[in-house]
């Protein structure tokens, strides 16, 4: 249980700081203090001050809680259907079980129409983490839905995951704020 949250965090953390995929009916990218990027976007984030990621199962026998996460990356595309960009630097601390990334994966992020928001998206990202029944591999594979990217034009966007998984065939969930320390002012637009 401890591996899928970590899988859920590591997905999310890194989908969500390191790579944004944008989709929308018109062309989407990411604004920074109200101004749309045409270049490469470096971002990074951590767990909100004062939160955990946590990762369970939906049973609710098995739980891994990390005191610390971080992500961040740049983006590889900056306009268009789509903006992405690898998540790097994922990493879990101060765990109950261990957690060992293996790829952050790739982070999509879709516009959500009248908003500077953006749906969440995770693929092939690989994690494992330990747990009561053994090591646990949480993957992303082809596409996974993570949580929000919430813009803020003047302060810090914050990305709360709330991520159902599939962990070693075990349903599993993994929940986390994250606030994204860098650029100030993040959205997405259309």
């Amino acid at each position: 249980m401890k591996y899928i949250k970590m899988l859920g965090l590591a997905a999310v953390a890194a989908m969500a700081l390191t790579a944004f995929t944008a989709a929308s009916a018109s062309a989407t990218t990411l604004e920074v203090k109200g101004e749309k990027q045409n270049g490469s976007v470096t971002l990074s984030s951590s767990l909100k001050a004062g939160t955990s990621a946590i990762l369970k199962d939906t049973f609710g026998f098995s739980s891994n809680t990390c005191k610390a996460s971080s992500v961040g990356g740049s983006t590889t595309t900056t306009t268009g259907t789509t903006v992405t960009g690898p998540a790097e630097g994922l990493s879990f601390g101060e765990c109950a079980r261990s957690v060992t990334v293996h790829t952050g994966g790739v982070l999509h992020v879709s516009h959500i129409t009248g908003t500077t928001d953006g749906t969440v998206t995770s693929s092939e990202a690989k994690v494992t983490t330990g747990s009561p029944f053994g090591t646990l591999t949480c993957e992303t594979g082809a596409g996974k839905h993570l949580g929000t990217l919430t813009g803020s034009a003047a302060g810090h966007a914050t990305l709360v995951i709330n991520a159902q998984l599939t962990c070693s065939g075990i349903s599993s969930k993994w929940e986390a704020e994250y606030t994204v320390t860098s650029p100030t002012g993040l959205g997405v637009v259309a």
